[in-house]
């Protein structure tokens, strides 16, 4: 052994093949004392290919002394050829990770706005939509480009993944021992921990003296059900069949590009050099590693990534129903929303405030009905039955004088309470100011009085009758009107079409539902 050391140079680092060669000895003796293999059956091959273009530097076969087969191979890595055991980004996995949290994070943030402020996604119009997608997306994204890109699972060693492509009974990582310049590297550590995570075993091959084992293999492949049987030729075999098929060789060989086929590589041969390639460098330089290298063999084995791919359809299936919603939203059903949103300020409930609504503000005062009244289910099959004492404006133009009113009886009670609720219709029309939404006008007071009755019990709206001269000189009808009085005509407007809803959610007549000033 000291003969040959002084023929070493210094300075001198194992090959490749070297590597290959001199790591045989030490599985014939691993294995010798591991498996007891029968006589006459060891068989080493190094440089071998799989139809499917797997590589492994070397192969050891042999049966063991129950007579089964057993195959070992192992990827053999030189100083020069350091990058097949060194860790990189995975920068397909990470990227595609990347974009299926961004597109899960818009979907929940689309659909956690539609459950709480439709109205506002509504209003965004259809650009504004898709600024919050994205933003989100972005947002997303960059969460996760940012925080998670130096997790154990997007570290891609290229020996490793090419390992778990294929089974084998036992496999192993052999390197020379100048790959890594000390046993605490980050690479070298990377190394042993997916070694050990895989069921692969890891030896360094020094330049002088014997192999030294790091990790054993696990025995028989304990991972094998996850990988697939493959057929083992040398590399040799494998150039001298290649060079026998003059088909294979033919569809090999360049061809000559057309003039239009020139012209455009021309053409971009220009925008590469001026634009595309500056923007690469530019994009290299803000957001590094999310390339991989140019050599395109280590990105060979990396996966499909179904997983992500899924979750990333699965949250646009979730984002597209509801973007198409939101833009075939009705105008009508957007006046409603406002209006359910003007009456539920503070989120309070309307039906247990108290107090006259003005302009969606409501006025507190003891007794005075918002104008939303606690919603009774009356049955849709009753009917108004004095129907033919109704005067229409558009019609009827008798004039019958209205019976003189009832003198109220004198009744030992208490004093009678200051509220506008308790006062009488006629003298609220006479002290009273503003805006009302009128129902109709009836020949007889009983006509008025037996719609405000029936209107109250069916639907628990408030409404009152008084004589028409009470606010209007001149007249001799009964009018009833609903609700409050409102300080504007706009006010009265969205009154009256509410009332006209819920007269239609309880079955009742429809009546005029006008605004009417009262002085």
């Amino acid at each position: 052994m000291s003969d040959t050391s002084r023929h070493i140079p210094a300075d001198h680092s194992l090959s490749e093949d070297e590597v290959k060669r001199r790591f045989v000895p030490f599985l014939r003796d691993f294995y010798k004392n591991r498996y007891e293999p029968m006589s006459n059956t060891v068989t080493v091959e190094l440089d071998n290919v799989s139809k499917e273009g797997w590589v492994a530097d070397g192969k050891i076969t042999f049966r063991k002394s129950d007579g089964s087969p057993f195959v070992c191979t192992y990827e053999a890595t030189s100083r020069d050829k350091a990058d097949e055991v060194k860790f990189r980004l995975n920068s397909h996995y990470f990227l595609w990770d990347c974009a299926a949290f961004a597109l899960v994070c818009a979907a929940l943030a689309y659909a956690w706005l539609y459950e709480t402020d439709l109205l506002w996604l509504v209003e965004l119009k259809a650009v504004g939509n898709v600024g919050l997608l994205t933003g989100v997306a972005l947002i997303g994204f960059f969460c996760w480009y940012f925080t998670m890109r130096s997790w154990r699972k997007y570290r891609y060693i290229y020996a490793i993944q090419q390992f778990r492509q294929y089974f084998a009974d036992e496999q192993w990582v052999a390197i020379a021992a100048d790959v890594f310049p000390a046993p605490s590297d980050p690479y070298l550590l990377e190394l042993r921990n997916q070694c050990v995570y895989n069921g692969i075993g890891l030896a360094i091959v020094p330049l002088e003296g014997p192999v030294r084992k790091v990790i054993d293999p696990s025995r028989l492949g304990i991972f094998g059900k996850d990988r697939k049987m493959t057929q083992w030729i040398t590399r040799a075999d494998w150039y001298q069949s290649f060079s026998q098929n003059v088909g294979t060789m033919v569809s090999h060989r360049p061809k000559t590009p057309d003039a239009v086929t020139a012209y455009l590589n021309k053409a971009y041969r220009s925008f590469h050099y001026l634009a595309l390639d500056p923007l690469k460098k530019g994009l290299r330089k803000a957001l590094p590693d999310i390339h991989p290298p140019k050599d395109g063999s280590y990105a060979r084995f990396m996966t499909g990534q179904s997983v992500q791919k899924w979750i990333a359809s699965l949250a646009i299936l979730l984002i597209a129903p509801l973007f198409y919603k939101v833009m075939t939203f009705s105008e009508d059903k957007v006046v409603d929303l406002k209006e359910l949103q003007l009456r539920t300020k503070n989120g309070k409930n309307p039906e247990d405030l108290y107090g006259p609504q003005i302009d969606g503000e409501i006025i507190p005062s003891d007794g005075i009905p918002t104008g939303v009244p606690k919603q009774f289910p009356v049955g849709k099959n009753q009917s108004f039955e004095d129907e033919e004492n109704t005067v229409f404006l558009s019609g009827d133009d008798t004039e019958e004088e209205p019976a003189p009113p009832p003198k109220p009886k004198v009744k030992a009670t208490k004093p009678a309470s200051k509220s506008v609720a308790q006062a009488d219709p006629c003298t609220m029309l006479k002290k009273n100011s503003g805006w009302v939404v009128f129902d109709n006008t009836y020949t007889t007071r009983e006509a008025a009085q037996a719609r405000v009755k029936d209107i109250q019990n069916r639907s628990g709206i408030s409404c009152f009758s008084a004589s028409e001269s009470c606010a209007f000189a001149g007249k001799k009808n009964w009018m009833v009107w609903i609700g409050p009085f409102y300080a504007n005509a706009s006010a009265a407007d969205r009154a009256a079409d509410n009332y006209a809803r819920q007269f239609q959610r309880y079955g009742l007549k429809a009546g005029q539902f006008q605004p009417v000033k009262i002085k």
